[in-house]
């Protein structure tokens, strides 16, 4: 087999790697596979990689000058459907179906690939999740439709705002501030619900659990640089938000209107938890960019994570974290054997729904108001539960590998 040219292959890496950071993959995952790529073309690849950035060096087994390259990633999401995509382009180049050329240009056409949703859509998706949310927050019917309406307002700002390149720094702030302005009316115009579980059923879409998850599981294979930086991103997150809602309350405590207290109520009867569930896998599957013919995908990592929480509630929290993340990582691994996939189009969905983001906001926002012990407390559960994830994904892994580095 003719060797590619080291200008050429390190041109098509710096593609790849790009476009699949752009797409939310681990940093980990990401220079394993441009070093066995390297490889099966013949070359040697030193790779470093960074939320914000990617750097390859290429050189030969003879010993020729490297080439070195470094490209800026500035827009980052997590697109499932476009990471199944460019694991499809990467097997067919490794299969020789396509070739370097042909592959890169198909790379640009996803990169410039419409989303899988229209915008009302992903605003309904918003509003679906929230109200999911509210529901496995302990709400009732009447929580989830007013946490649907404040996500679906919050869904508007944000699209508006993403149009606004000097207002994308403030999202996350104007987002606590939007979320806590909504708890606050909807608690004074109908009192006795729950204006935290209104609060953080309308916020979830921002929550950094996901990214917090990543960032821990990055220092787990030694990605010091990228895991701190994601770990840093998720603080910055949160205190965002929580200032965004720190506002509101000053707010009202200078008008001294407050809301009456919540009154207590049983738990939502099991159609509306099921209703809740399937709303949330829906609103994170259109989130995570999941077209229609792949949202079963979504729906059945909900249900499967609904049936393995539901038998280790009585565990302690790190415990059932260890064990959820066990099994549902267990089972994407299989669909990625059975299906020739990415394990990551069956896990995210799932671990979406596990990461403690509702956590991490509760124990930050007690902690600037003053409960320094409850809120360093919560924290410190908080740091267990993701660690306990990540752990369940390492054991899985190794239990039962996916075969595929993506």
């Amino acid at each position: 087999m003719e060797r590619l040219s080291p200008q050429l292959l390190l041109d098509y890496l710096i593609e790849l790697g790009s476009a699949l950071m752009s797409a939310g993959c681990p940093t980990h995952r990401l220079e394993a596979l441009i070093v066995t790529i390297a490889e099966l073309e013949g070359h040697k690849a030193d790779i470093f990689a960074v939320p914000t950035g990617l750097f390859i060096g290429l050189r030969t087994p003879e010993g020729q000058a490297s080439l070195t390259t470094m490209v800026r990633v500035s827009e980052w999401t997590t697109d499932l459907e476009r990471l199944s995509v460019l694991d499809a382009l990467v097997n067919a180049v490794i299969d020789r179906e396509l070739t370097i050329p042909e592959a890169r240009v198909k790379i640009r056409e996803e990169l410039g690939r419409p989303p899988a949703w229209s915008r009302p859509m992903q605003l309904l998706a918003g509003a679906a999740s929230s109200a999911g949310a509210a529901v496995s927050f302990g709400g009732d019917l009447t929580d989830a439709v007013l946490a649907g309406l404040g996500g679906l307002l919050l869904g508007g700002i944000m699209l508006t705002l993403t149009q606004q390149p000097g207002v994308r720094v403030l999202e996350n702030f104007i987002g606590g501030l939007v979320a806590a302005m909504t708890a606050w009316l909807a608690t004074l115009l109908w009192p006795g619900h729950g204006r935290e579980v209104l609060v953080l059923s309308i916020i979830i879409p921002l929550l950094p659990g996901l990214t917090l998850t990543t960032g821990l599981s990055e220092l787990t294979y030694r990605n010091l640089v990228a895991g701190t930086a994601r770990l840093m991103h998720a603080a910055v997150t949160l205190l965002s938000l929580v200032f965004g809602i720190a506002v509101v309350v000053a707010l009202e405590n200078a008008m001294a209107l407050h809301a009456p207290p919540a009154l207590p109520r049983d738990s939502a009867p099991w159609w509306v938890q099921v209703l809740g569930l399937l709303l949330a896998a829906f609103g994170f599957g259109v989130m995570l960019g999941l077209p229609r013919k792949k949202m079963v995908i979504s729906l059945a990592a909900g249900v499967l994570v609904w049936l393995i929480t539901g038998l280790t509630r009585p565990l302690p929290g790190a415990h059932a974290a260890f064990l959820n993340s066990l099994v549902l990582a267990l089972a994407a691994n299989a669909a990625a054997r059975w299906s020739g996939r990415p394990a990551q189009l069956f896990l995210v969905p799932g671990l979406f729904l596990l990461v403690p983001g509702a956590l991490s906001f509760r124990s930050l926002e007690t902690l600037l108001g003053g409960d320094a012990i409850v809120g360093i407390s919560g924290l410190a559960d908080v740091m267990l539960i993701a660690g306990a994830l990540v752990m369940g994904l390492l054991v899985a892994n190794v239990a039962l590998p996916a075969r595929k580095v993506l």
